[in-house]
């Protein structure tokens, strides 16, 4: 079985699969799905920021019934493993089929959120379904700061209910999210006047961790390779010359390297190797979880190692900033009220940054985080800039479409669906905000991994999944 020729939706998404689409660099694919609708004969807004607004008409006997919006976003987070040449920049991904599982070589899949844009653009082209009013809206910039959504023109959508599709479980509904806010932490060093004698530089470099999205995989333990370093480093006691990890905010780092000055080769090889010991037995479930020294040349590094003053600065920062669950919602057993993921760290000739992505359930306990970095700013003479607000997405006890959903979806399956709030950033609470009493419900089909090379998606999940949102709207009347 080819999916990509008997599966409108695997058709759409291998077609958009081939174009580059990095957050900020969406307009070819924006273009690509513009003009593939207007060739549908359908409506298509398209803005400056590269947002899509695409109308399809009622179908007969759904012309009385209140318009629905169906939204995604065309971003994707761009990861890839240590040894890829991969080119996000102008390479397609090359899609590759395990059994029922969907995936990428060495890179992210992009199903967060192509399989949602790939949905949405079939049931666009399908003929034979029934339906209300559809208002696709698919957006730019979710992975990054959320400017897409900020810049839908909202009064040209006449919905009153809202399917998100941004999920990665087709047995849960998602009823509410939290808000979040990026903040960028930079830290002023200092450094030594001279190298010390008889001092090499080595590089101490941790991969191979799972890594995973900064909010939804938060509670699975992941190590965490910043964070892990920092604490070998400081274990070694060792002048550092630098420390660098991760690609992004809203990514649980998979790997950092850090160089180091050392006198004596040997011991620093038994530390590493005794650390990669101790972890491996600390996080069991990080199988390809791996620590190495390597000497490095003369120009490959600049500058002397940070001097005491600074590195105590350091390690006040890294002990006082937050990092990883903050806090757990009392009503909700197991899930996860307020976190911070230090995503980034970059070492400078004068300044160590950091950036995180802070997410809370409510907006006091997003405030509550962020004065725990500023007094960490304040006591080091840091710098702190915060970006991409976003507003958390309150779950609605009385919602119509959340009970049509659960129905709709039991007798499709015969199982239950499961309604829940997850502790990631959904563009729907832009759309609760600026059109006050929406209805809105999140969904989509079975994906592990996101923004990690291991992402993967169910074949058979997302034939359910669009059976079941098809049999959804024709029980829209």
């Amino acid at each position: 079985m080819n999916i990509f020729e008997e599966f409108k939706v695997f058709q759409y998404f291998g077609e958009i699969s081939k174009i580059p689409r990095a957050s900020g660099a969406e307009k070819e694919l924006s273009d690509y799905i513009a003009d593939w609708a207007r060739g549908l004969g359908l409506d298509v807004m398209q803005d400056s920021k590269c947002n899509l607004i695409i109308k399809k008409p009622a179908t007969p006997g759904y012309e009385d019934c209140d318009a629905l919006i169906v939204q995604a976003h065309l971003d994707m987070v761009c990861e890839k493993t240590g040894g890829s040449t991969h080119d996000f920049s102008k390479d397609p991904l090359r899609l590759e089929i395990n059994g029922d599982w969907l995936s990428a070589r060495d890179t992210t899949l992009g199903a967060d959120n192509g399989i949602g844009v790939a949905i949405a653009m079939a049931l666009l082209d399908d003929k034979e379904i029934s339906h209300p009013a559809l208002e696709v809206v698919l957006t730019a910039c979710e992975e990054t700061d959320f400017s897409g959504a900020a810049c839908v023109e909202m009064d040209a959508l006449s919905a009153t209910r809202m399917i998100n599709l941004d999920h990665a479980c087709e047995s849960e509904l998602i009823i509410g999210s939290c808000g979040g806010l990026g903040v960028e932490f930079a830290l002023p060093i200092n450094r030594e006047t001279e190298m010390p004698e008889g001092f090499k530089p080595y590089k101490l470099y941790i991969s191979g961790l799972k890594g995973g999205h900064s909010g939804e995989d938060i509670h699975r333990g992941r190590a965490h390779a910043i964070a892990l370093l920092f604490r070998i480093v400081e274990k070694s006691g060792l002048p550092l010359i630098s420390i660098d990890g991760g690609t992004s905010r809203l990514a649980i780092p998979r790997d950092a390297a850090a160089v180091v000055l050392s006198d004596d080769e040997d011991c620093l090889k038994a530390l590493v190797e005794q650390e990669q010991e101790a972890l491996r037995k600390e996080y069991a479930n990080e199988s390809s979880l791996a620590l190495s020294a390597q000497l490095e040349s003369e120009n490959s590094y600049a500058g002397c190692p940070i001097d005491d003053d600074s590195m105590q600065k350091l390690r006040d920062v890294m002990a006082a900033y937050p990092n990883g669950i903050v806090s757990m919602f009392d009503d909700l057993p197991g899930v996860v009220e307020s976190s911070d993921n230090i995503g980034i760290i970059e070492t400078g000739c004068q300044s160590i940054r950091l950036v995180s992505e802070i997410r809370g359930g409510y907006s006091s306990s997003i405030a509550s985080i962020l004065d725990s970095i500023n007094s960490a700013s304040e006591r080091t003479g840091a710098v702190v800039n915060t970006f991409a607000a976003y507003e958390p997405w309150s779950a609605n006890p009385g919602s119509e479409l959340q009970e049509l959903a659960m129905r709709t979806y039991e007798s499709v399956n015969g199982t239950a669906m499961t309604p829940i709030a997850v502790h990631a950033g959904l563009e729907c609470g832009f759309f609760a905000s600026a059109k006050p009493g929406i209805d809105i419900v999140s969904l989509g089909p079975n994906c592990e991994n996101y923004h990690s090379p291991q992402e993967r998606l169910s074949v058979s999940s997302t034939i359910r999944e669009y059976n079941f949102i098809v049999e959804l709207l024709s029980n829209m009347k």
